[in-house]
């Protein structure tokens, strides 16, 4: 595996953490704060979380067949450029639910 593909995967893991981070303080905090701060906060990850699938090379992608990257790829973009139509459900439910999934694996991967 080439340098940048290691660092673009050790930013998402990272990015993952932060995610695990907002999550640990409960549903009821992410849902609770008018200004949707940390709704706000968890879009940012995951469209981080996109841009740094979309550095990957092919081969690492191919590589890493069980990890949804097409998805990650496909939520990035709808959050980045449908902002008008996020369901932040969903947001919570790709931080609590899918990032940690995807963290294992690639942690797993990088080890």
């Amino acid at each position: 595996m080439n340098a940048r593909d290691l660092a673009a995967l050790r930013e998402i893991i990272r990015l993952c953490d932060v995610a695990a981070n907002l999550t640990a303080r409960g549903h009821d905090w992410y849902t609770g704060d008018p200004d949707n701060v940390p709704g706000l906060a968890g879009e940012s990850l995951i469209i981080k979380v996109g841009e740094n699938v979309a550095r990957l090379s092919a081969e690492t992608i191919a590589h890493h067949p069980d990890v949804p990257w097409a998805d990650i790829k496909r939520m990035r973009d709808r959050l980045a450029h449908r902002y008008d139509a996020t369901d932040y459900a969903v947001v919570w439910t790709t931080l609590s639910a899918d990032l940690p999934t995807i963290r294992s694996y690639l942690k797993s991967a990088t080890s």
